[in-house]
């Protein structure tokens, strides 16, 4: 019988972060959300020395006055509005986005 129980605990600990990580997504304003998403989907530069957005957190905490942090969350107001205007929601926007991704 193998003892499995370090295995165990080492997943317990990456499950309970990942979950913390979706709560705490999930507790930002809409604005952040968006802008999070839609860096992770549009964003093309290197992370490393040409795009700012991983240098711009502190702590956990994002500068939202940063330059890549406030260049998306400029686009997710944008999104937000014209989302408005057209009567359909953000996660529909998201999902159209997806899908010309494809």
């Amino acid at each position: 019988m193998s003892d499995n129980a370090e295995k165990i605990a080492r997943l317990r600990k990456e499950a309970d972060e990942l979950e913390a990580a979706d709560k705490a997504f999930r507790e930002l304003p809409e604005e952040h959300r968006l802008a999070i998403t839609l860096h992770d989907m549009l964003c093309r530069w290197n992370h490393a020395d040409g795009c700012s957005w991983h240098y711009e957190t502190k702590n956990g905490i994002a500068d939202w006055g940063g330059h890549a942090h406030s260049e998306y969350l400029g686009k997710a107001r944008r999104v937000v509005t014209f989302c408005g205007r057209c009567k359909i929601s953000s996660d529909e926007a998201i999902d159209l986005l997806k899908l010309v991704g494809q």
